[in-house]
């Protein structure tokens, strides 16, 4: 088996992963994963926007339906991703976490200052930010140390097309390999099934490509 480093969806991946998100649907949008770090580098939030407000000089984040933030914590030899979204139509932020950490409050504030920077910014107007609601999301969780990556990208999958989660540890393996696919056909793969055909769906998907591109080799 591979070293558990190996398994684990990295900067590249995730980032390349969230701009076919909003390829595919245009109506959400994602900062890529650095920017959590970027924007927290100083103990100066107005400093940290100012060195990354130019990341959004072509698009209004306040016009889209969602805005994905994916962040990766680290403490020590921790890492983790978790993910936090702006519902700009229903005004929620919602923080997801397949481990169920307690990061909800310092992701939320420094995500809520952004977004109140953000709005003052670009629509020169105060956020309202009493509109608002902030809560933990419900999802699947995980039970190991390396699918972190994978449950943040297949919850914004899910999200992006407004579907309930269906899915649970037992299917990322196969959205491990779902995602790899989509990566490298550039293209995203809408898996609209009964949770109990996840695994069988993604199977024929990918080896259907493998032998339409290898039609002399046996994939099972």
């Amino acid at each position: 088996m591979a070293p558990q480093s190996e398994w684990l969806l990295n900067d590249k991946a995730i980032n390349d992963y969230f701009l076919l998100l909003q390829q595919e649907y245009p109506s959400v949008h994602a900062l890529p994963t650095f920017f959590y770090q970027r924007y927290t580098r100083t103990k100066d939030s107005k400093e940290n926007y100012d060195a990354i407000k130019r990341w959004t000089k072509k698009v209004n984040i306040f016009s889209k339906s969602k805005v994905f933030f994916p962040i990766n914590i680290v403490e020590g030899d921790f890492s983790h991703w978790v993910l936090v979204v702006a519902d700009m139509v229903n005004k929620e932020l919602v923080y997801y976490d397949s481990l169920k950490k307690c990061y909800f409050y310092e992701c939320h504030l420094k995500i809520m200052e952004y977004l109140v920077f953000e709005h003052n910014e670009k629509l020169s107007k105060s956020f309202p930010l009493d509109d608002w609601k902030q809560f933990k999301g419900s999802n699947p969780v995980q039970n190991n140390s390396i699918d972190c990556g994978v449950f943040v990208c297949t919850i914004a999958e899910y999200l992006s097309r407004d579907a309930a989660f269906n899915f649970t540890q037992q299917n990322m393996l196969a959205f491990r390999k779902l995602i790899a696919y989509e990566l490298t056909t550039h293209k995203l793969v809408k898996i609209d099934v009964p949770s109990n055909s996840i695994n069988g769906e993604i199977h024929r998907i990918t080896c259907l490509h493998l032998t339409q591109k290898y039609p002399n080799v046996t994939f099972k």
